[in-house]
């Protein structure tokens, strides 16, 4: 799969060229949905897709009660340590310390992740990477960007009552976190 509706068909995810959706992970409900997306090369096993950069990612939807929280927010969450972060176009993309050793056989312990609001939809985004993956570095919070530059693109527009609503500061960090951290999305 190349691309996925979430979220009552609101929010569109697509991978960058050579990464596909996978089929088994998609769940879609009215107010939300996740999907994870990795080599359609590797989920193939060799027959679909270039050869890229092993990685998965992971996309979340849920109802956005705020702001999206700040990658250093996430990781108190997470209760791991920030080790960088970066303002990209799309979103603010976070690298964790730990935690992304449970994605996969082989995955590092640091991972990025990044939140964004659209519309009434809060969408929090995750990357694992193999040890001494180049994607663990600066290029993998870029590959964060470029998907999420791509939900933006495709996806419902902001409304005035949600651009209102990302501005709210009077939220509490678990209540806007909402469920992007729920154990069947990580």
């Amino acid at each position: 799969m190349t691309m996925a509706r979430l979220a009552r068909g609101d929010i569109i995810v697509k991978g960058p060229d050579g990464y596909c959706i996978d089929p088994t992970t998609l769940k879609n409900t009215s107010a939300g949905g996740f999907a994870a997306i990795a080599s359609c090369n590797i989920m193939s096993g060799g027959q679909d897709g270039p050869i890229v950069e092993p990685a998965l990612m992971t996309v979340t939807v849920s109802p956005a009660p705020g702001a999206a929280p700040s990658p250093e927010e996430l990781a108190e969450a997470l209760g791991t340590q920030l080790l960088q972060s970066r303002e990209l176009s799309a979103l603010a993309a976070g690298q964790m310390a730990t935690g992304g050793e449970t994605a996969f056989v082989g995955s590092d312990p640091n991972h990025w992740r990044g939140a964004f609001v659209i519309g009434p939809h809060l969408i929090g985004v995750t990357l694992y990477a193999p040890k001494d993956s180049p994607l663990l570095g600066t290029q993998g919070a870029a590959f964060l960007n470029t998907v999420s530059s791509t939900i933006r693109a495709n996806s419902l527009r902001d409304t005035p009552e949600s651009a209102e609503q990302s501005q709210s500061t009077v939220d509490p960090l678990a209540a806007r976190l909402g469920r992007l951290f729920a154990s069947s999305d990580l």
